[in-house]
């Protein structure tokens, strides 16, 4: 991910997309147990869970692109 060292914010956003992606790796591992178990229910709520979980990382991942954009200008134009 793009983001400026030494800026709060940019450390914040990409704070909380380490923590959703520790998360969703944590919920994906119980689906995979979900699976061996055939729990079929257990899996349908884990799968939404992760379908949620995504979409959070997404938005964080916007929402760096966005303030990175915003507030460090130079830095997008460099970005590759």
């Amino acid at each position: 991910m793009n983001f400026v060292e030494g800026c709060a914010e940019c450390q914040r956003l990409s704070g909380l997309y380490e923590a959703a992606t520790l998360e969703w790796f944590r919920v994906q591992s119980q689906l995979g147990i979900a699976e061996c178990l055939r729990d079929s229910e257990a899996s349908a709520g884990i799968v939404a869970e992760l379908a949620a979980i995504a979409k959070r990382r997404q938005n964080l991942r916007d929402s760096l692109a966005e303030h990175v954009a915003q507030d460090h200008p130079a830095r997008t134009l460099t970005a590759g």
